[in-house]
């Protein structure tokens, strides 16, 4: 084994990235703002500083206008007021040597290196054009030049006018500490807020996963409670209707199991009571139990009987996984509906006498179906005997009519009826309304629930409607045509 596998990984929490991204972001944006802001405060102040400097330049150029031939004097009340700004200025010839110096000003600014950089400015540089001074001198000055002609004789002159540094340097220190104040406190409300956006996202995607872990070990109806306006609520959206779906595919897998469960068992019940009938009347034939003509007779004819009720229930059985697997095929045809309720009453007469019923047919002679025939006839059958069987006297009612699209069938009895609790279980499988009754007449118990597969089969629907000592009525609308039935599924 490898010791890195050993070494606990550093857990980089998406909290941690979100909050460590929003407060790099917030401090880089901070510092530009703060750089950009500084720089233009300095540039801001040096221009200031520059424009005072000519505005001292202009007034001393129109002193040495006024008083060309002494200017000193002028010049040196005008020195006084400079005096209080800590600003100084010179004149120089065109060979550079000196013509007026202010007599205040600093000796450090005397020397021939402060001289030497002056001189250097005097060809190339425009007036009112200033530049910064650092050699010959204790402290850099700001220098603003500005060429001048002295009256009456018209002599070229170079006027320089200069300012200490330090004023600016000054303004910008404390301006830098307003701005050192000002960074800590965005920088705590920058800390504050990504701390407040990180912390909500991160609650989001823990709900997220929580909910996640939850379906994971099998609680499908657990829900995320976030409620955003964004992507991720709209994530939390989708997981809870993919969680909706997981849990209906459940409900529907355990329905299927549970109904899977019920199959066999009714299946097997269904089987073992005819197969143990049988049996027991071979074991008395065959151990000479019997010896009676008549009684003979009469257990061959209950081995019959059972024979038939075995062959009904595995011939249901393997309509409906046929209709199921979609193996079933349809070969619809138009086909005169009176004629095939007509069939129905002759197919089931004897049956209809045995209870001394009536079956009345109210159909138009021209209204045609449009269905497959020998399927038609086994929905109609098994409806019609389910109405013989429960109606122990009155009448069978047997309706026909159409709308613009359907033809509707109306099968209505006077039977017992049914409440509404078994209205709900009549289409289920191996469901028998009164199993006494039924098991008398060897009925599977899959009439019903093979009926409202074959009318779906052909895109059509069944309802039925009961009430409890009046009787029960099965409507059956079935499409005219495949467009028809096609439209009906596009709507649905």
């Amino acid at each position: 084994m490898k010791l890195s596998h050993l070494r606990p990984r550093f857990r980089f929490t998406f909290f941690q990235r979100q909050f460590l991204s929003h407060l790099l972001l917030s401090m880089l944006i901070l510092v530009l703002l703060a750089a950009g802001f500084t720089y233009y405060m300095k540039q801001r102040t040096f221009d200031n500083e520059t424009e005072e400097l000519a505005s001292v330049s202009k007034g001393i150029v129109r002193l040495l206008a006024r008083d060309g031939e002494d200017p000193t004097s002028a010049l040196q009340a005008f020195r006084t007021l400079l005096a209080e700004r800590r600003t100084s200025f010179i004149l120089l010839d065109q060979a550079g040597e000196i013509a007026y110096r202010d007599p205040k000003m600093p000796g450090a600014l005397r020397g021939k290196a402060f001289l030497d950089e002056l001189r250097a400015h005097m060809s190339g540089t425009r007036d009112n054009e200033s530049f910064i001074v650092e050699r010959g001198a204790e402290e850099p000055w700001v220098v603003v030049y500005r060429q001048t002609k002295l009256k009456p004789q018209k002599t070229e002159l170079h006027l320089f006018v200069f300012s200490p540094l330090h004023g600016i340097q000054e303004t910008m220190e404390a301006l830098n500490q307003a701005l050192i104040y000002m960074i800590v406190v965005i920088f705590v409300l920058a800390v504050a807020v990504s701390w407040i956006f990180s912390r909500s996202m991160s609650a989001s995607i823990r709900s997220l996963r929580r909910t996640t872990r939850q379906i994971a070990a099998g609680d499908y109806t657990a829900r995320s409670t976030v409620r955003r306006s964004d992507e991720l609520g709209e994530l939390a959206g989708d997981f809870n209707s993919m969680a909706r779906q997981l849990e209906l595919a459940l409900r529907k897998l355990q329905q299927f199991e549970t109904r899977r469960r019920h199959f066999i068992m009714d299946v097997t019940h269904e089987l073992r009571t005819p197969l143990t009938s049988i049996r027991g009347i071979i074991e008395g034939l065959k151990n000479d139990l019997v010896h009676a003509p008549e009684e003979r007779a009469n257990y061959y004819g209950i081995i019959e009987k059972e024979t038939f009720r075995l062959i009904r229930l595995i011939n249901g059985l393997l309509d409906m996984e046929k209709i199921e697997s979609g193996l079933i095929t349809l070969n619809k045809k138009r086909t005169p509906l009176k004629e095939l309720l007509e069939i129905v009453h002759e197919s089931l007469e004897v049956l209809i006498e045995e209870k001394r019923l009536h079956i009345l047919i109210e159909c138009e002679p021209d209204l045609q179906v449009y269905a497959d025939y020998d399927r038609l006839m086994q929905i109609l059958i098994n409806l019609v005997k389910n109405s013989i069987q429960f109606t122990a006297y009155g009448t069978i009612r047997l309706t026909g009519s159409e709308t613009d699209t359907h033809t509707v069938i109306v099968i209505a009895d006077t039977g017992r009826g049914m409440s509404k609790e078994e209205l709900a279980l009549i289409w289920e499988r191996f469901y028998k309304a009164d199993p006494s009754r039924s098991k008398s007449n060897s009925e599977t118990g899959l009439g019903l629930s093979i009926v409202k597969q074959l009318v779906e089969a052909h895109a059509g629907t069944i309802e039925a409607d009961s009430t409890p000592g009046i009787g029960t009525s099965f409507t059956i609308a079935l499409p005219k045509s495949d467009r028809a039935a096609s439209k009906d599924g596009e709507a649905g």
